[in-house]
């Protein structure tokens, strides 16, 4: 039980930092965008808006996993 609940926990760890990550390359596609779009305007905004949302569908997906795993934390937590 101990070795799974760190073993979990640090799986939870490791995927917050992912998805901070995911979240800041997402903001820096965002303002990529703005930039392309209304400063200097070209024909691939549509790539960094493909990019922008494929990163927010990953970061999405990994909230998702910890929410999941947190509760499986939590129930060996109370069985303990």
């Amino acid at each position: 039980m101990e070795l799974q609940s760190e073993k979990i926990q640090q799986r939870i760890e490791d995927y917050s930092r992912f998805l901070i990550t995911l979240l800041i390359l997402s903001i820096y596609f965002y303002l990529g965008m703005v930039i392309n779009i209304f400063i200097e305007p070209t024909d691939k905004s549509t790539l960094l808006i493909g990019l922008m949302l494929g990163s927010l569908a990953v970061a999405g997906f990994f909230t998702y996993l910890l929410s999941k795993w947190r509760k499986q934390l939590n129930e060996i937590i109370e069985i303990k």
